[in-house]
């Protein structure tokens, strides 16, 4: 084989590590997930104490070496997610702020677990990543709304886990009208935890969660339990999703009438990716042909 060839069948190998517009396929190790979502308490699930649900967009991952996918512009693909089945576990005052610590919701469908699905698709939905004008009157059910309906199976899905809530608060925060926490609760076993201000959306504040992967169609590249054995770390922003916020095209009535979702969250998450096996296969057969290039100048 002719050194052309061999540089060719190596360039092939490691067009997947590329510094830039990496396809989705080809990230791997340690990324950094940057997210925008929408919240919502109008039109939570019949039958169930869900208190919050929600959709957005993945709009770009960064990883080492430069490697970055951007939504739409990298490989033509997107990444929508539905978060839903949010229940508040306590709601504990603290100064000026609230602590909210969430688990699963129960009851009817719901199985006392925080679900995020993640779908990939070829057609941008602006009323998740650019407009933030989705109405929460388009959930079909616990876990589908229209506007990804008709995007097949999920690319993963995901569910939250407990680690991030390290002190159980319940029994020092009595006394705290009207916000009494439960004092059977241990807010150990929260699976999203927020220090925001008000206990009711609109809110501003942050938020925190560990999550595992449980399937999907790319569950094998992402399930790798590198994040203190959780597969993502997240971190974000709540806000108001409103024009006069500088976030969306939603009125502040559309907003606080529940016609446009109310919340707007923001801000990375981070997950360790292997390579999918294609990838590794084309990877491979490259360092292959070095490996033939280097024995046949040693003959």
């Amino acid at each position: 084989m002719k050194l052309k060839k061999l540089l060719a069948a190596t360039s092939l190998g490691l067009a997947a590590f590329s510094a830039s517009a990496t396809p989705l396929d080809a990230l791997v190790g340690n990324l950094n997930i940057k997210l925008v979502g929408l919240t919502t308490e109008t039109n939570t699930q019949a039958g169930t104490n869900e208190s919050t649900w929600g959709l957005g967009a993945i709009t770009q991952i960064q990883g080492t070496g430069g490697a970055s996918w951007s939504a739409g512009l990298s490989d033509g693909s997107y990444l929508y997610y539905m978060i839903y089945g949010i229940a508040d576990q306590n709601i504990v005052q603290n100064g000026s702020n609230f602590d909210i610590y969430n688990i699963g919701a129960s009851g009817g469908v719901a199985d006392n677990k925080i679900h995020l699905d993640i779908y990939r698709t070829n057609t941008p939905i602006a009323a998740l990543d650019s407009n933030f004008d989705a109405a929460p009157s388009g959930r079909t059910g616990y876990a589908m709304h229209s506007l990804l309906s008709s995007l097949g199976p999920a690319y993963l899905t995901v569910t939250f886990g407990t680690g991030k809530q390290l002190v159980n608060v319940a029994n020092s925060c009595t006394g705290l009208e009207p916000y009494v926490c439960d004092a059977s609760a241990d807010e150990t076993q929260a699976t999203l935890v927020q220090q925001v201000t008000n206990t009711n959306l609109p809110a501003d504040g942050k938020g925190s969660f560990f999550a595992d992967v449980t399937g999907g169609t790319s569950a094998t590249q992402w399930n790798t339990n590198g994040l203190f054995g959780h597969d993502f770390d997240g971190k974000f922003t709540l806000s108001t999703n409103g024009a006069s916020q500088g976030s969306g095209t939603c009125t502040d009535v559309e907003v606080t009438t529940g016609v446009c979702f109310t919340g707007l969250i923001n801000d990375p998450i981070r997950a360790n990716k292997i390579p999918e096996p294609g990838t590794l296969a084309i990877f491979g057969l490259g360092l292959a042909g070095l490996a033939g290039l280097r024995r046949r100048r040693q003959a």
